[in-house]
């Protein structure tokens, strides 16, 4: 027919017209996370969490491990902003590499947890019958034991150390992950584009990849950002405790640990660890507040 267009000129223009709604969209998603509430002060404290953890060795002004027993539980001053603690080292210092366990405990760890727990939500959401079975009962049981229980006990079987803690953060944070990915999978499995794809003959790999999973995963996202601020509080605790970072390597729990029986003489060694570590929870999870806000266009004021 005179004047028809070709099919390759119908996906050419589809396309074209696709990638300014996928930019509006990406637009209006990035000013409702600046419209949240506090937004700009949680991103300024997590890029400056970020910017102090990669550049550790140029701002701490001592050595992290250096002792120096002739100025032991030193006051605050200008040779240290925030007084030595009770072998002489600087406290300052002793902050400033702690953000770097801190951040990779909490991104590292939720990640891993994403990533498994999306990986099981999805193969139990989509595959369904006995592998659905199978997955949510054992997540439930991983669910049935306290977080920072679980968290201790596979920490004492991996032993001390940052990798014992990611991987003990990472299964105790998978059933959450796994458990959303599956609820999602199950709504998005049903909907209509779904059954066209599979009524035109895709295969079910095909259509996991291209139609579930980037409309599942959204919410994943939220709850990983939001996760952050609990696995850095869960590897203080665990630090805290003895099973997390070993002494002397800084950890802003160790840290808390060490000073707590010089609370009287030397309260500024619990302070400083305790101020980064509040500081920076806080400002994570507003940044997950944003990031829920920008995601979800139905959330209102």
């Amino acid at each position: 027919m005179a004047g028809s267009i070709p099919e390759s000129g119908f996906a050419e223009r589809a396309l074209v017209a696709r990638e300014p709604a996928v930019r509006d969209r990406r637009w209006d998603a990035l000013r409702r996370a600046a419209r949240a509430r506090l937004a700009p002060f949680g991103a300024a404290v997590l890029l400056a969490a970020i910017v102090v953890a990669l550049a550790a060795p140029l701002l701490a002004p001592y050595d992290p491990l250096a002792q120096n027993l002739g100025n032991i539980l030193a006051r605050p001053g200008r040779a240290h902003w925030l007084g030595t603690d009770n072998v002489g080292r600087d406290v300052l210092s002793r902050v400033i590499w702690g953000t770097r366990v801190s951040l990779v405990a909490g991104f590292v760890s939720v990640a891993i947890a994403a990533v498994a727990g999306g990986v099981l939500g999805m193969l139990a959401g989509y595959a369904g019958g006995r592998a659905d079975g199978v997955v949510m009962r054992l997540m439930d049981a991983v669910l049935s034991f306290p977080p920072l229980v679980l968290a201790l006990a596979l920490g004492a079987v991996l032993g001390a150390g940052l990798t014992g803690v990611l991987i003990a953060l990472g299964v105790v944070y998978t059933p959450t992950f796994a458990r959303l990915m599956r609820g999602q999978v199950l709504s998005v499995k049903t909907r209509d584009y779904v059954d066209a794809a599979r009524a035109l003959g895709a295969s079910g790999w095909w259509i996991a990849r291209h139609h579930v999973l980037p409309n599942a995963a959204t919410p994943i996202v939220v709850q990983a950002s939001l996760s952050v601020a609990f696995a850095i509080l869960a590897e203080a605790s665990l630090s805290f405790l003895g099973l997390g970072v070993q002494p002397p390597a800084a950890s802003w729990g160790s840290m808390i640990n060490a000073g707590r029986g010089y609370l009287q003489q030397a309260p500024w060694i619990v302070f400083g660890p305790g101020a980064a570590l509040f500081v920076t929870v806080v400002g994570l999870n507003f940044v997950g507040d944003a990031i829920r806000d920008g995601l979800d266009p139905r959330l209102t004021r």
